[in-house]
Order: C-alpha cells, then sequence, then structure tokens
C-alpha cells in the first residue's frame, strides 16, 4: 500500500522532514498489519527492515537457552524497532511480535541507512532515540542486578497505576517476564504485598491500597 507523506510526517520520527523530504522517503516505506500473537521479527535472523508503529501495540523480548523469556518493552503508536541491526548489519537481537492487531510502516534496511544518509533532521532523531534506549537498558540492567523482586513488582504495579504501562489484562507470567523472574515468585511477591495492606485484588485488578507504602517499596527501603 502506498504511504501518505501525510500519514508518514504524524509519526515522531519523521515530524522535523520538510514536504519535499517526505515526498521523497514515503515511496520506500510499506504499510503492514498483523494479528495479535504473529510474530514480526525473530531474534537471531538475518535483519530485513526497520519497523514503525501506526497502531497497535508489540512487545520485544528475549528468550534464554533454557527457554526463559524476558520482555524488554512494549511499544506503541509512534515508536519504532529494529533500528540496530539495520545499522550495524548484525542480527535481529530480539523477537518481536505483535500483542493487539497491530499496523506498521516498514522500510528496509538498506533504503533506511540510504534515508538517513539524505536526511540529517531524521538522523538526528534516531541518535536521539537510541540514546533514550541506552539509558532504558541501563536502568533495566540496574533494576536487575541491584533490586529485589519486591521492589521490581512495586515499581511496575506503580507505573501500571499511573498508566505508564500498557492498559491491558496482565498475567502473572507476563509480569514475571517483564520484571526479570519467575511466575511463581510474582505470585508469592503479590501475597506478601497484599498481607501488608499494600495491594488488594479486586475481579481479576491489582489496586493500590497504600500508595506511600508501595513507593517506599519501590525504592527498596
Amino acid at each position: 500500500m502506498t504511504i501518505d507523506p501525510e500519514s508518514l510526517s504524524q509519526l515522531p520520527f519523521f515530524a522535523r522532514l520538510q514536504p519535499v523530504a517526505l515526498q521523497r522517503i514515503a515511496p520506500r516505506l510499506r504499510e503492514q498489519t498483523y494479528a495479535p500473537g504473529q510474530v514480526v521479527v525473530w531474534e537471531g535472523e538475518p535483519c530485513a527492515a526497520v519497523y514503525f508503529v501506526l497502531r497497535g501495540l508489540v512487545r520485544t523480548r528475549r528468550m534464554s537457552l533454557n527457554g526463559r523469556e524476558h520482555v524488554l518493552a512494549y511499544l506503541g503508536p509512534g515508536e519504532c524497532f529494529n533500528l540496530v541491526p539495520a545499522l550495524d548489519g548484525s542480527p535481529n537481537p530480539e523477537t518481536v511480535d505483535a500483542v493487539t492487531a497491530t499496523t506498521v510502516y516498514r522500510v528496509a534496511c538498506a533504503d533506511c541507512r540510504q534515508i538517513l544518509a539524505d536526511n540529517c533532521d531524521l538522523a538526528h532523531a534516531v541518535l536521539e532515540h537510541l540514546a533514550a534506549e541506552v539509558r532504558r537498558l541501563s536502568n533495566m540492567v540496574e533494576s536487575l542486578a541491584l533490586h529485589s523482586v519486591r521492589t521490581r513488582l512495586a515499581r511496575f504495579l506503580l507505573e501500571y497505576a499511573e498508566g505508564r504501562a500498557p492498559a491491558r489484562h496482565w498475567t502473572q507470567e507476563e509480569i514475571a517476564a517483564h520484571i526479570g523472574t519467575v511466575r511463581e515468585m510474582v505470585g508469592r511477591t503479590m501475597r506478601d504485598l497484599a498481607q501488608d495492606g499494600l495491594i488488594r485484588r479486586e475481579r481479576g485488578r491489582i489496586v493500590v491500597v497504600d500508595r506511600p507504602g508501595l513507593e517506599r517499596v519501590a525504592v527498596g527501603e
């Protein structure tokens, strides 16, 4: 499907570009849709394209040799994935699948590199994105290395309460993959937080009862 330059300009990465640049770039992108659960990118495979999320939600994840999964991020409209292997020529570093019905714009790796070479404003936007990713992943490593499951779970619950985690029903297994632990530990820690009067379960939902108390747990007190 042909991409409308005006639609392309609505994505943050392309918002700084002039109409003439958008007119040149739009024909090099293709629109593609994915059903919930469908894999967009497989970890370890050669990089075919860079993707910009137009609608829907995807998750990026890594899998260990023993089958344990760790979710790296959930990405929604305006965000992109698979930039790193497009730039350095390495295989895809993670698996990406659609959480909901998702529409993306995709651009082949070679075309992406040429577009960046021709458009300084877009290259600058990509640098800002990669810098933010380095910071986010550094914070994730710090959290996994230095904080307990109880602290990491408290942080997740606060993000969920504040709307910073995707608004959806989370299973304990999904929460475990997101915070870097196993389902049994999430269940046990949930019970402990409930017994401490910090949260309660209500018709399948988790309600924060004592926000200041949960915030103290989230900073490791």
